[in-house]
């Protein structure tokens, strides 16, 4: 990932029992889309989803492992590779909701001209 990269839009989704939180970056100075820092999980029911976080790379259309560091300053998020033991229906949820997400941030985008 490059390392000038802006938060610039945050959504959060409770679909039945599934939840996800997600964070949209961009470049700099480009203003193109990196990805989405997302976490996904379920609860009070299947499909029975710990809360895992992922970094999805738009480029790539992969979702990768994310560690985060505590510590304070640039490189707080450590991609750890692709999640190649993800399950199939929690990529479908978070590749859907991400598709929704980013359609909305366009358009907000769009109103703003």
């Amino acid at each position: 990932m490059p390392e000038r990269m802006e938060q610039v839009y945050n959504r959060s989704i409770l679909k039945e029992n599934l939840q996800m939180w997600g964070k949209l970056y961009i470049s700099k100075p480009e203003q193109t889309v990196l990805g989405w820092l997302v976490d996904s999980w379920s609860e009070n029911g299947a499909p029975y989803w710990r809360p895992k976080m992922h970094w999805f790379d738009k480029k790539e259309n992969k979702l990768h492992n994310v560690k985060l560091r505590m510590d304070f300053g640039p490189g707080l998020m450590s991609l750890t590779g692709e999640d190649a033991e993800i399950e199939p229906e929690r990529a479908n949820f978070i590749r859907a909701t991400v598709e929704q997400w980013e359609t909305e941030w366009l358009q907000e985008q769009e109103k703003k001209l």
